[in-house]
């Protein structure tokens, strides 16, 4: 499998997933997975178009989808590394976007100080 069929079959995963569509309306969904020593998580937010922000976070089953894309990409790199944290940024119309960091563990990390501004941040960024 190839790393664009890994984030492919990743997407429609979680597509399918009741606890991230679960908002009605929703028009942008914008996820963020995070690898700790092994373990992983994921969450994020899902978007209506007045801009009304949910809190969602896939089933656990579904994390089997975002190890192997970890996996797959980590195989393809030359260095062998995987990275640290990727946003996955999909649209009710079907655009999808994503971005990996290799480096900074507290790329879009959230605390109690900045997650308003994080919720702003997600909402302004384009598919």
């Amino acid at each position: 499998m190839t790393k664009d069929e890994a984030l492919i079959d990743l997407c429609k995963t979680l597509l399918d997933d009741p606890e991230i569509v679960e908002q009605q309306g929703w028009q942008k969904l914008v996820l963020i997975d995070e690898v700790n020593d092994g373990d992983r998580g994921m969450h994020g937010y899902s978007y209506d178009l007045d801009g009304k922000c949910l809190l969602v976070a896939p089933a656990p089953r579904n994390l089997d989808k975002l190890k192997s894309l970890h996996d797959t990409m980590k195989a393809e790199n030359p260095s062998g590394r995987g990275w640290l944290k990727c946003m996955i940024r999909i649209s009710r119309n079907g655009e999808v976007g994503a971005d990996f960091e290799y480096n900074d563990p507290d790329r879009w990390s959230h605390t109690p100080d900045n997650y308003q501004q994080r919720i702003a941040e997600y909402a302004a960024m384009p598919v």
